[in-house]
């Protein structure tokens, strides 16, 4: 009879425990099909008509990491990411900048929801391509823009970001102060509900040879150094962390849709004649990437550059609006008077 009753509690347990794997597989299964979703299908990665900037209505897992294609571009993931910064600031510039932008509605647009900053009094250069009905995503892509202008004219900085060296962090908290002006109009008005805007910006610090670089969405910043172009940013994309299929395309992070945004940081160290190129995805889904060193090596003044580029990108369909700001690097004994590119007025 003993036995009998052990026979039956052992069998009992073991019941239990295949029950309990059963449903530890069924609940990692379910924990996959989150993290990494299957379509059946295929995203056309370049269509022939965007539809245009749109955010994931689902963020996408948490923790997954996003690498930069040029391994000198050190992506910020901890303090000591920026150890190249402790060179100190010298009296002198090392380097001398010119910049020139543009922007164009494109051929099929009714309105350009692009905007772009040219700050050469502070050396700060910006990118953004807004979204969202009734115009609204003009009016958050001119607000970011303009309220980042706004702070470094004010050095209107309470809060910097520790751990990032100071232009690196205003730079960073202009951005944030971006996101909650954009946020504030939205919540204000019901026709701009959900409005946000993609960004890219760039302060160099010429005493130091630094570029800092703040990234939110897909508008992107690439180099051209010695005929080689080099994306310094990856899309904030759902593609960008692993998931197919037609939503893959869908923003996960822009400025002023939520009350928070996730500024991702980057610094990269300038040399003499490096172009720096911040470009919203109105060139690189128009205009193949290859095309881009031709563009911008055959042109002779960085205005005819950024004209050729917005060319470029009307005559292969023009689907979006596309907006160009170019940044070259200098001499520091380059005259300012030989062109007056070095100075522009601000957009």
């Amino acid at each position: 009879m003993t036995l009998w009753i052990i026979a039956a509690i052992a069998g009992a347990v073991l019941l239990a425990g295949i029950a309990f794997l059963v449903m530890r597989r069924q609940d990692a299964g379910q924990d996959d099909a989150w993290e990494r979703p299957r379509h059946s299908q295929p995203w056309d990665k370049r269509p022939d008509e965007p539809e245009g900037t749109r955010m994931a209505t689902v963020p996408p897992p948490a923790g997954v990491p996003i690498l930069h294609e040029s391994d000198e571009f050190a992506l910020v993931t901890a303090s000591d990411a920026w150890d190249l910064d402790e060179e100190p600031t010298g009296p002198v510039p090392r380097i001398l900048l010119a910049a020139s932008g543009g922007t164009h509605a494109g051929q099929h647009r009714e309105h350009n929801e692009d905007a772009f900053l040219v700050l050469t009094a502070h050396d700060v250069y910006a990118v953004a391509d807004g979204m969202g009905g009734y115009a609204a995503g003009e009016v958050a892509a001119r607000t970011a823009v303009e309220t980042i202008r706004d702070t470094f004219a004010a050095a209107h900085f309470i809060d910097p970001q520790v751990g990032l060296p100071a232009r690196a962090a205003e730079l960073e908290e202009a951005v944030r102060h971006a996101n909650q002006a954009v946020r504030a109009i939205a919540k204000a008005d019901p026709n701009k509900r959900g409005m946000g805007t993609t960004l890219v910006a760039a302060r160099f610090s010429p005493g130091k040879k630094r570029v800092y670089l703040a990234h939110v969405g897909d508008s992107r910043c690439y180099r051209l150094r010695d005929g080689r172009l080099t994306a310094l940013t990856v899309d904030h994309t759902l593609e960008a962390v692993g998931i197919r299929g037609p939503s893959a395309g869908k923003l996960s992070r822009a400025v002023g849709v939520f009350d928070a945004v996730d500024v991702e940081m980057g610094m990269d160290e300038p040399q003499v004649g490096d172009l720096y190129l911040l470009c919203s995805d109105g060139l690189y889904k128009m205009v193949p990437e290859n095309d881009f060193a031709r563009l911008l090596m055959n042109a002779t003044s960085l205005g005819e550059a950024v004209d050729a580029l917005i060319a470029a990108a009307n005559d292969r369909g023009g689907h979006d609006n596309v907006t160009v700001v170019l940044v070259r690097v200098d001499p520091p004994d380059a005259r300012p008077d030989e062109s007056g590119e070095h100075r522009l007025p601000m957009a």
